[in-house]
Formats: structure tokens, C-alpha cells, sequence
């Protein structure tokens, strides 16, 4: 975000979009709620897993490994100190089994926090009573100790994710849904909420398990004690360990499709034994262990052939070595007239071979006329695993559905490291972001493998944001037509994936006229790949989805990426780095009234690099916080590791050339809410020198290259180094934050002495600088100077809760740079910073309007130095202008205006967590300090103290004067209330409102002023001033609206019943051309949920609507309520409504990746006086 200005014209865009195709969550108080999909629940197509197992002659090899579990045996040696009467949950991904440097398993180690009652132990895992249990399907815990899938917990009338502290309220699985309720017999067999007991017999009442619940592997105690018991050791063969894990894991997994393969004993290839179909069907579940049970070990390893034959299996291909097999041929329910009967049936169904094998590849070859049958003119050199992975992945295995159906690949090697089974794990990888190589070596960590593949399956789907545009440097009125989106990857543990990719706007000729109007000689906009052309245009989103389009090309990559979020973009940009230079913060600060001065501020000194060799990074708390901490890997300091994986080399060896680490790490943090800065340093129209500056949450400050999508350089604070450890380890918890903030350029382009005119380059006296808010990342403010982008320097920081911000909570307010007088002289004007209080997370958990403890502040900081210069609060002596009402965090970004003109911020309006509305006047010619020029005061409170009234601002107003002839004049202040903290929140009833400020060049007196009410304003939500009522009533309406202080339209289901749906406003509103444009969120409904493709997170919506009488902009013939709003393509939390001007294009609205001609022609215009030049 760039707050250099435009006084007078549309302000630059910078879209926030959060989009997501998202997995199963952490627990949180947070706007990730809504992504929360398991994959495999009761509004999905389950998910196809084929299972080719090896029984060559080397799987008959005895091996070492513990006894079996017995669950009626007895764990009590010294070790044993898990509840036998609990059950233990741990979110899907993270494993109890697998062992640290020190030989400690983490279940070891999580019964550790449990015994000392350390509170870290919220931070891995769950427990409740085995009373609370009421999943009947979740019976193999008391067979093998364990069970996976998707479950939630009855609190509060609610189901939801399982909470920290709560052992004896009912647990309840997706898996139970239509067959068990609390007790057997019951007919209420529907998980519902706010039922007299959680559960009714109506289906349609039921929960959305994707909204509800969250995907766990579940522990009973007993069985963690033998885990971690001293082991007793026993001899038996690699496959009859096979067996043994392959039936305890199809024992405890639900919602999913399961087929089962082995190797022919003659050498070629294999057969199907066990089609694939529900594992909850009639018999299929003891087919499959039947199956399983009846192998023995002899032959060869016919690896890419028994692929081959999977593959022929899954697409409906000929039989083939499944005729000639041995012992026994392809079953025949597996086929049909010589052809498999593929399990392929909904073109949303995820599809996925797992391999297992313990050797290489021995008499193994795939015939070009086979190669063929998988894809016409396909080759391979050497063995064909890789190649027949990479083919699957990328082409469609069912042309008889929509869209493109592919296969996954994921390979397990038993005691066997062989290159080619991460070969074929990586294609898969790259083509359909699924896929990983796992090796094992005995019964704990076979287990621990085909765990994670199976959560694997459960997630597969990516995420993305939206795109920054730059205004062009040359000439201001207008944008650049590049577009940054940053994208991420939600994940089970902590790090989440992200990215930066390159797209731009063009235009093409309506001539069939898509969008209906009847023009078709009109330019329409279009995101556009980086394979477009004037003649071939090339659309990079899919418009029915809203997704970008599977065949998509960003610019920086060399292939096709798609929505794959890891392939493509600034990360995979990361191995043309060479070695990156990744910067930290190491040395003392001077610390004034809560700024924070590095004593050197230069971060490419030696003592800032981010590398193991780095004495003065050190282990102790304030820097790694690693002291104690075992070795990730045996004999290598866990320093050591840290250091490289946080300067961006390989240490997992995931990329580049198996068995080396140093390779580049080609992975990024997520930029979740974070909306990056784009500068400008120079250049010329046609080929502007970009930066963008985009922070994640990781806790790194990336500054790519726009020209080529490469690091110059990234920064991670001091403060969030403790966070690395986790980050790497990355085993299971709550997301972690970083620099989850926006990042705001002040670029100070100095006019010339004598023209008055900027340059557009930065030379000179010119500076740049960064300012970067942390929202859920903490409490900090950071600056920098990136003047000169190859020699960054730490400028300042901003410390919440010391001295004179002791009262800044999470710093989500995005700082605006403005431009105020601070006395009477000419050098007295100050580019100063303004911001409000941030967020106290006590927000996350009321359920009625709640005081907060910090947050409840405006400041206005020197630009240059951070010192605070003015304030308003609610503490006399504390601030220079007291408020009483000020008792909420503010986390709103603040609206400053200049009324006069005169280039300098005169009007404040600010907007809190209680639902109220605050204004202050900054006066810029009294000749005074500005700690004495400023006044202010409440003007609107637009909450109460009832659940349902506990309304909410995260966003400011938007402003636009309104002056329409024979009426007086009047500021129109446009705001959209919602719960960001939980959006899937039902009882708040959420607003669009328009209040009016009859004040406008004015300054009310404080003392004495009334703010405005609900009830002082007009209900305009039935429409009756727009021709909804009779004519009596229309015009009553209108009488109405000129007689009230403003209208607001209620967010119900818009029945006109009084039914709501959660409906709530999550962005800036927009005033443009005498309309108001709001986005809003509805999460999903159970009654109207589909069986999408896409993962269930909630309708996004846009409303136009008539800024004097709240009718609809753009109505129909119909001209009913319904004109108001138009339901977005993409699911998800819509973001703000922004327009982008190009130089040579037609004015464009776009909410997120959906952009149309913005109509510009209704005459009333809106001053955008809060732009202001520096």
C-alpha cells in the first residue's frame, strides 16, 4: 500500500482479497473459520485412494520392530502417565510416533506438558472424557487405540472445533451422520445447533460438517501408554508388518473410497484385488483386509508396470497385466468387457495411487504401446514411474466428466530410498500440488507414513488473494495495468504456504456481447496470463468459479501454474536467486516514550545476516529461543539448521538434486491479510522499475523485483526470530503470525525547486520508506528505509503497551501518511503517520458489547522519527484530547479528510469495536502545536448492549459530500458492521448504514453534541423510497429519508420474514459516483449448501445501492430490493470495492478477481479529499 495521493481523483487500488479453497483448521477466533473444509464430509464427494502394495520376495525379510498394541494389555511402566479414561485428539498431520534428536517421541513429550500442566500442550493437542465421546464410528479406538476424521465438540448450543478446556462436553463425528446420534437407538441422528441437546431426527436441519467440524486423529489413552512404554521387541517380515498397519489404519479412517493392488508374482505388473468403492459399504472394509490378509511374499518388483495397471484401473483403461496375472487375475466386479469399471464418477472426486514398495525396479518396463494408452505420443528414458506420475497428474482420466479429473501420486519406500519414488512423488507434486515421497523402515513409522498420506488426501486444495495495482509514477490520474496477487495455503500446523504472482488488466471488444447490456462495441476488462495478445486474448480466471483458470500462465513463470499456489511466482523465483540475503535485526536500541532507535540501523552489516555463521544470533530467548532444544538432525546443531532454513536453503532436501540441503528453499510465507507496497523507483511508462514490498507470516519483509519476481532482499524483525523454530518444525497447532499487517510507502519524490514538478524516479533527495503493522502478529510498528533497495536500513520501532503508546494493543489499523500543520511557520508543516489504538484480542471471545482493555486510542506519529506528537483516549492526563466514550479498540484504519483543500488533513473520522463513530477536527491554522489544535467527539453509536446488537466496525466510513438541489447539504458517512473475529457468527444482525454529518466545514461543539442513534435513522430495508410500496408509502419513504439523520438496510435473508442468515460486512465501503458499493459475507447455510468442487466457505456479495434513498442503483424492470446486490462468483470473504483507471483502458470496479466496467455517468461525484500529495 502506497500512501502517496491524488487530491481530487480516484485514489490507487490495492485489492485485500481472502480468498480460499481451505483445510482443515486450528481452533481459532478468527476470520480463517470460514475456509474451514475437511474434505471429506457430508456435503462432499469422497475421495478415491488406491492402495498398490508390494509382495516381491524381499518383503518376506524379518525385521525388528515392537509388539503388536493389545488393547486389554497393561502400560504402566514409569513412562505411562496418560489418562486411560480420556481420549486424546491431535489435529490430522502431526504425529504422536515420530521421534526428535533425541530419541523422544512427541507423544513423549506432549504427556510431559500434560504432567507439569504446562499451557503449551494447547498448542498440539485436545482431550475430553470418555464419557463425552458419542462417535459410535469411532469404535477402532477401542481396538487399535486410534481413529481419523472429521469431528466436533457441543458447546454453547453450538458445534464447533473441540476447545483447550473442555473434557466433558459430547464429541460428535461427521462419520455418525444419518446412523448414531448421542445414544444408540436415538432416531435424532443429525448433529444440529441450538437443539435441546445438539442432535435432531430432521436431516435438513443438520450442521455443515465443512464449517463445523475440523479433521483429527483421535488417542485413547491406554493406547498412548503403550506408545510410549518401554517396548517389547518381536521378529517379523516387512510384509507382515505391511498387514498389520494396513489394517489398523483402514479400521480408524471414514469418507473415503478404498481399493486395494499387488504385485503379479510373475514379474509383470499387477491386479486389482479389491476394487475401490466407500469403505463404509456393505463388506468392503473386510474385503479389503481379507485381501490384504491372503498375500504372500514372492517375485519380482514390477514397479512402473503395477502403476501402469492402476492407472489403467482408475481411468476405465483396458485390462491388461490383470489378465495374466498371478496368483490371481484382476477380480472380475473390477471390470467390464475387458475394460476396468473406473471409480471415477463426480468430476469434484480427489483421486490418489499410494505405492508401497520395499526394492527397485527389477524386470520392469513399460511398452511404448502402453506408454500410449496412458498418453498419446508419452516417452520415457529409463524407468517410467516418474513420467506415468507426471502424465496423471497433469491430463484428464475422464473425459466423459467436466473439468479435468487427475491422479496423485504418493510412494512409500520400506527400508528403501530409492531416487525414483521421489521422482514420481514430485511430478505429482508439481502437477496437482498433491504428492510426497515417505520412507520407513519399521511398524511406527509405516504407521506414521500412511497417516499423513491419508490427511494428505483429505487436503488438497489451495488458496489465493488478490492483486495490488501501482499508480503510475509519470502520470498520477492514471494506474499501471500490472496486477501483484499474493496468494496462500492454509495448512493443519503453523507455516502456511504463500506467494506472489504477476498478472495484468487488458480490455477486448464486447462483440458477443457478454455481459449482456446490448453494447457490443464497449472494451470489457480482463485479468490477463502472461500468454495473452491483442489478437489471442487469454483470460487468467475462470469466470464461473472465480478461480484462476486451471491452464493459467503468471508472468515470471515458465509454465503453466494455474491455481497451484507453490508452482510459478516470486517463490519458485527463489533458485535463480543464488544465495539470498536474508536480514535481521541483532543489535540494542534506544528506547523514548515506546520508539525504539537501533543503535545501527544499516541491515547489511555482518551482525544483521541471517546465517549459521552469525555468532551474534544466538540461541537465547529474544533471538532463537532455543536453549535446551534437541538436534533436528543427528549430529548437527539445531542452530545450525534453523539458521539455514530461515536463510532459505533446503535442509529437508525437497528441491534441486536429491541428497544435497543447500539448494534454494523454494517456499514463502503466507501473506493472509498483509496488502503489500509497490514503489516505483523509476524507469518510464512502458517499463516502470518496480519493487513490491510484501510482508507474510513467517515473519518476513520480501522486496521482489516486479521486472523478474526476485528477492533483493527480505527482513525479519528481532522480535519474531523465537517464531523460526516452530515455523521449521512446522508439526501441528495454531497458525502463527508474523508480519500479518499491511506495509505503507511513504515515497518522498521532492518536487522541483523551480517547476514544482515530481519526476517519477527516485534520485537525489528522494527517500522511501516502509511502515508495517503486524495485526494478529503483535503490537508493533516497524519503518524502514528502502531508498536505496540494495542497502535497507531499520529506521524506528514502534512498541504497544510501552510508554507513550502503553495503550496500542494488535497494531491492525493500516497507518495512513498525511501531511498537518504543527505551528505557524511554513516549517512547521509535518508528514506525520495517523493510526488508530489496534485490536484487543478480548474481542475474539464476547458475545455482547464488551469494554476493551487496550486499542482504545488515535495517535498521530512524527513520519520521520515515531514520536508521538497527539492523541485522544478516554484517560484524563493521558491524552491531549480526552473522550470519555472511548472504551473500544479501535482496529479500523482511520478516514482522514481535507475539507479546506489546502493540502493539509483537517478531519478525522474514526470507528470502533462498540459500534460507534467518532470525529475529529484538526485545526491547521490557529498557529499551535497540534497537541493543542485537535477536538473531537462521539457522533454515532450504532450498537447496544444485546447479543444481537453487538455490532462491530473493523473498517472506517467512507465520505462523500451530498448537495442536492433545494436540500441542505450534508457528509454521507457509509459503514458495513460485522464480526471479523468469527464471520460464521448467526446472532449478530449486521447493517449497511449511511449516516449523515450535518456539520461539514463546521466544528460542532463536543460538549453538548447528540450523537446520532439507530433509531435516528430510516429503515430502508424494504425498499419503499425505490417503488417497493405502494405509492403512499414511496412517498412517506421519501419524506422520511430528507426528515432522518441517515438509513441503513438490515443484512437478513432478505425474505422479508425477519430471517437471518449471518450476513455481515467484512471491508471498506466504497462511495463513488453517488453510489454505494459494499461487499458482504454470508456463511454456508446447510439448507442451501451444495456439492461443490469448491470447499463450502461462504457466499460473497456486492451491493449498489442509491447513496440519498438506499434504492438500487442499477435497477431492473422488476426495481426491487433484490437490484441492490449481486452475488459474487467466488466464494469466500469479498474485499473492499476498489476502481482502477488505466492509462489506456476504460475505468474499471473490480471486487477481487472480478473486475467490469465501472459506469461512471451518474454525475455525482465524490472529493476525495483525503489524498494528498507530499
Amino acid at each position: 500500500m502506497i500512501m502517496f495521493t491524488l487530491p481530487k481523483k480516484i485514489k490507487y487500488l490495492l485489492i485485500s482479497l481472502l480468498y480460499g479453497m481451505m483445510v482443515s483448521m486450528p481452533a481459532v477466533a478468527e476470520d480463517i473459520e470460514i475456509y474451514k473444509s475437511s474434505g471429506a464430509t457430508t456435503t462432499s464427494t469422497q475421495p478415491n485412494i488406491m492402495f498398490v502394495l508390494d509382495t516381491s520376495g524381499s518383503m518376506g525379510t524379518l525385521v525388528s520392530t515392537r509388539a503388536d498394541y493389545d488393547p486389554l494389555g497393561t502400560y504402566n511402566d514409569a513412562d505411562a502417565c496418560y489418562d486411560e479414561g480420556q481420549v486424546y485428539v491431535i489435529r490430522s498431520g502431526f504425529d504422536f510416533l515420530s521421534t526428535n534428536g533425541s530419541g523422544e517421541t512427541n507423544a513423549e513429550l506432549i504427556c510431559q506438558f500434560f504432567s507439569f500442566g504446562d499451557s503449551d500442550f494447547n498448542y498440539y493437542t485436545r482431550r475430553f472424557n470418555d464419557s463425552a465421546m458419542t462417535c459410535d464410528a469411532a469404535s477402532s479406538l477401542n481396538g487399535t487405540g486410534f481413529f481419523t476424521g472429521v469431528i466436533a465438540q457441543y458447546i454453547s448450543s453450538v458445534w464447533s472445533d473441540l476447545a483447550s478446556d473442555e473434557v466433558n462436553a459430547p464429541v460428535e463425528c461427521a462419520a455418525d451422520s444419518g446412523n448414531h446420534g448421542q445414544v444408540a437407538g436415538d432416531a435424532k441422528v443429525y448433529a444440529i445447533n441450538s437443539g435441546a441437546n445438539g442432535w435432531s431426527a430432521v436431516s435438513t436441519d443438520e450442521i455443515v460438517w465443512s464449517a463445523s467440524g475440523t479433521s483429527y486423529t483421535m488417542y485413547d489413552g491406554h493406547y498412548l501408554n503403550y506408545i510410549i512404554s518401554e517396548p517389547a521387541i518381536s521378529s517379523s517380515s516387512r510384509l507382515d508388518i505391511m498387514k498389520d498397519v494396513m489394517t489398523n489404519l483402514v479400521s480408524s479412517i471414514t469418507d473415503v473410497n478404498i481399493g486395494l493392488m499387488r504385485f503379479s508374482s510373475n514379474g509383470e505388473g499387477g491386479m486389482v484385488v479389491t476394487p475401490i468403492a466407500d469403505i463404509e459399504t456393505g463388506t468392503q472394509r473386510a474385503d479389503f483386509e481379507a485381501a490384504l490378509n491372503a498375500m504372500t511374499a514372492g517375485g519380482v518388483t514390477p514397479l512402473s508396470e503395477s502403476f501402469y495397471e492402476a492407472v489403467m484401473y482408475m481411468k476405465g483403461g483396458a485390462v491388461d497385466y490383470g489378465n495374466s496375472s498371478s496368483p490371481v487375475n484382476s477380480v472380475a466386479t473390477s471390470q467390464s468387457g475387458g475394460s476396468y469399471i473406473s471409480p471415477i464418477t463426480n468430476e469434484c472426486q480427489k483421486n490418489f495411487v499410494v505405492l508401497l514398495t520395499d526394492g527397485d525396479p527389477v524386470s520392469d518396463s513399460v511398452s511404448s504401446a502402453r506408454l500410449n494408452n496412458i498418453e498419446p505420443g508419452l516417452t520415457c528414458t529409463g524407468n517410467c514411474l516418474d513420467e506415468i506420475a507426471k502424465s496423471v497428474g497433469s491430463n484428464d482420466q475422464n473425459l466423459t466428466l467436466d473439468d479435468n479429473q487427475v491422479i496423485s501420486t504418493f510412494t512409500i519406500g520400506f527400508a528403501n530410498s530409492n531416487p525414483l519414488l521421489q521422482a514420481a512423488a514430485d511430478e505429482s507434486l508439481a502437477e496437482t500440488g498433491t504428492g510426497e515421497r515417505f520412507f520407513a523402515d519399521n511398524a511406527t513409522s509405516l504407521a506414521s507414513s500412511l497417516n499423513s498420506i491419508v490427511v494428505n488426501v483429505y487436503e488438497t486444495d489451495t488458496s489465493f488473494s488478490s492483486p495490488a495495482v501501482s499508480v503510475n509514477a509519470f502520470n498520477r490520474s492514471t494506474h499501471l495495468d500490472d496486477l501483484y496477487f499474493t496468494l496462500f495455503q492454509p495448512s493443519i500446523g503453523p507455516r502456511w504456504a504463500g506467494n506472489l504472482k504477476k498478472y495484468k488488466l487488458e480490455f477486448k471488444v464486447d462483440t458477443a456481447d457478454e455481459d449482456g447490456d446490448g453494447d457490443v462495441t464497449e472494451r470489457l476488462p480482463f485479468i490477463a496470463d502472461a500468454t495473452s495478445t491483442p489478437s489471442n486474448p487469454v483470460k487468467a480466471i475462470n469466470k464461473t468459479t472465480g478461480f484462476f483458470a486451471e491452464g493459467a500462465r503468471s508472468y515470471w513463470s515458465d509454465d503453466v501454474d494455474g491455481f497451484n499456489i507453490n508452482e510459478g511466482g516470486a517463490a519458485n523465483e527463489f533458485e535463480n536467486n543464488g544465495s539470498r540475503n536474508v536480514y535481521t535485526f541483532t543489535g540494542g536500541y534506544t528506547e523514548t516514550n515506546g520508539v525504539f532507535v537501533p543503535d545501527e540501523g544499516d541491515l547489511t552489516v555482518g551482525d544483521n545476516n541471517v546465517d549459521k555463521g552469525n555468532a551474534a544470533i544466538t540461541e537465547a530467548p529474544g533471538m532463537l529461543d532455543i536453549v535446551g532444544a534437541t538436534d533436528k538432525f543427528g549430529g548437527t546443531p539445531r542452530r545450525t539448521t534453523l539458521l539455514d532454513w530461515a536463510s532459505g536453503l533446503d535442509v529437508f532436501d525437497k528441491y534441486g538434486a536429491t541428497g544435497t540441503t543447500d539448494d534454494q528453499r523454494l517456499e514463502m510465507g503466507d501473506p493472509l491479510h498483509s496488502q503489500p507496497a509497490l514503489v516505483q523507483y523509476g524507469g518510464d511508462e512502458d517499463n516502470p522499475d518496480l519493487v513490491a514490498y510484501v510482508a507474510t507470516n513467517d515473519g518476513y519483509l520480501h522486496a521482489i523485483d516486479a521486472d523478474n519476481g526476485r528477492e533483493i532482499f527480505s527482513f525479519i524483525p528481532q522480535e519474531l526470530l523465537s517464531n523460526l523454530n516452530i515455523l521449521m518444525d512446522n508439526t501441528s497447532g495454531d497458525k502463527t503470525y508474523g508480519l500479518d499487517g499491511d506495509v505503507v510507502a511513504w515515497i518522498n519524490d521532492i518536487p522541483d525547486p523551480i517547476t514544482g514538478l515530481r519526476d517519477g524516479i527516485i534520485n537525489g533527495s528522494d527517500t522511501v520508506y516502509l511502515y508495517i503493522t503486524m495485526r494478529r502478529g503483535g503490537n508493533n510498528i516497524y519503518s524502514l528505509d528502502v531508498t536505496d533497495r540494495n542497502n535497507p536500513k531499520l529506521r524506528w520501532v514502534i512498541k504497544g503497551g510501552v510508554g507513550d503508546y502503553a495503550e496500542m494493543g494488535q497494531t491492525w489499523s493500516t497507518v495512513n501518511v498525511e501531511k498537518i500543520k504543527n505551528g505557524p511557520n511554513v516549517t512547521d508543516e509535518k508528514v506525520v503517520l495517523i493510526f488508530g489504538g489496534g485490536y484487543d484480542e478480548d474481542q475474539d471471545n464476547v458475545s455482547v458489547r464488551t469494554t476493551d482493555d487496550v486499542g482504545r486510542a488515535v495517535y498521530i506519529a512524527d513520519a520521520d522519527t515515531g514520536a508521538l506528537m497527539w492523541s485522544a483516549g478516554a484517560g484524563a492526563g493521558s491524552y491531549n484530547t480526552v473522550v470519555s466514550e472511548m472504551d473500544y479498540s479501535i482496529p479500523a484504519r482511520v478516514k482522514p479528510l481535507d475539507m479546506s483543500g489546502d493540502g493539509f488533513i483537517d478531519r478525522l473520522y474514526v470507528a470502533d469495536m462498540g459500534g460507534q463513530i467518532f470525529r475529529f477536527d484538526i485545526n491547521n491554522s490557529n498557529g499551535l502545536q497540534l497537541s493543542a489544535s485537535v477536538t473531537g467527539g462521539l457522533i454515532a453509536d450504532l450498537a447496544d448492549s444485546g447479543m444481537a446488537n453487538a455490532r462491530r466496525f473493523y473498517y472506517p466510513p467512507d465520505v462523500a459530500l451530498v448537495a442536492n438541489e433545494g436540500k441542505a447539504p450534508y457528509l454521507a458517512m457509509a459503514i458495513t458492521s460485522g464480526y471479523r473475529a468469527h464471520p460464521n457468527d448467526l446472532n449478530i444482525r449486521d447493517r449497511i448504514y449511511v449516516v449523515k454529518d450535518n456539520n461539514i466545514y463546521n466544528i460542532p461543539d463536543y460538549t453538548s453534541y447528540t450523537p446520532v442513534l439507530e433509531s435516528d435513522l430510516y429503515n430502508a430495508t424494504l425498499n419503499l423510497a425505490g417503488g417497493d410500496g405502494v405509492e403512499a408509502e414511496n412517498l412517506a419513504a421519501e419524506a422520511a429519508l430528507d426528515a432522518n439523520d441517515g438509513w441503513y438496510i438490515e443484512l437478513d435473508d432478505g425474505t422479508g420474514t425477519n430471517t437471518w442468515e449471518g450476513e455481515k460486512g467484512l471491508a471498506e465501503v466504497l462511495i463513488l459516483e453517488g453510489v454505494v458499493i459494499a461487499t458482504t459475507f454470508t456463511p454456508i447455510n446447510s439448507t442451501t449448501v451444495t456439492n461443490s468442487c469448491n470447499p463450502q466457505s461462504g457466499t460473497g456479495k456486492v451491493y449498489f445501492v442509491d447513496l440519498f434513498d438506499a434504492s438500487a442503483a442499477f435497477p431492473s424492470d422488476n426495481d426491487s430490493r433484490s437490484d441492490r446486490v449481486k452475488v459474487l462468483s467466488k466464494g469466500g470473504i469479498p474485499p473492499s470495492p476498489n476502481v482502477i483507471i488505466p492509462k489506456d483502458g476504460e475505468a474499471t470496479l473490480c471486487v477481487g478477481t472480478e473486475c467490469e466496467a465501472a459506469d461512471l455517468s451518474k454525475g455525482v461525484r465524490k472529493t476525495h479529499w483525503y489524498e494528498v500529495e507530499k
